[in-house]
Parts: structure tokens; C-alpha cells; sequence
């Protein structure tokens, strides 16, 4: 469990300053968020568990992420306002793997 904390927190040193934009598509909310969104809703989530029971770990989720999971509607459907893609999906975030490198690796 402490690789995984200091993976995370390497990760939002590198984030610092990454600002995103999300928009609830059933109401039209807005929410900006700083640092890596996708990556603190996917801890979440984990941390959950697949019943939803709490699995005992805890993560420091920051407030604005906090409000963003805190939402009425399902936050997987959120869409990013730059792209409009699902934010949460491989293209969103500069990976999309069904096309293969064109160096061939």
C-alpha cells in the first residue's frame, strides 16, 4: 500500500497546475478541477470496492474533486469541455490504444 501512496503523490506533483474542465451531460454543470482528475476518480472508485463497501484505505481527495464526486448524476459520464469526449476514456486523455505506435513499439 505505501508504492501506491508514493506513486500517487509523484503523480500530482507532475499534475500540479493541470486544470479540467468537466460538464455533467444530463444537467449541464460545470466544474473545473486542477491536477489528475481521472486518476483521483479511479482511486476513488477503488477505494470503494466493487459492492461499494468501503475497503478501509484512505486517500486525501481534494475539495474540488470531492464536490465533483458529491454530484447528483453518474461522474463516469461526465465529458471534458475541450475535447467533449468522456473524460474518464483513453482518447480524452492523449492515449488512444487501438491505433499502434508508428515507430512499431
Amino acid at each position: 500500500m505505501g508504492r501506491l501512496r508514493r506513486r500517487l503523490k509523484t503523480l500530482a506533483k507532475k499534475s500540479t497546475g493541470q486544470r479540467t474542465t468537466l460538464v455533467c451531460p444530463e444537467c449541464g454543470e460545470e466544474f473545473t478541477c486542477y491536477g489528475d482528475i481521472a486518476l483521483e476518480v479511479i482511486v476513488h472508485q477503488w477505494q470503494r470496492g466493487r459492492d461499494g463497501t468501503d475497503l478501509g484505505t484512505e486517500v486525501d481527495l481534494a475539495d474540488d474533486v470531492l464536490r465533483l464526486l458529491d454530484h447528483e448524476h453518474e461522474v463516469g459520464a461526465f465529458l471534458d469541455k475541450a475535447s467533449g469526449l468522456p473524460f474518464l476514456s483513453k482518447a480524452a486523455g492523449g492515449f488512444d490504444l487501438r491505433q499502434p505506435p508508428e515507430d512499431g513499439f
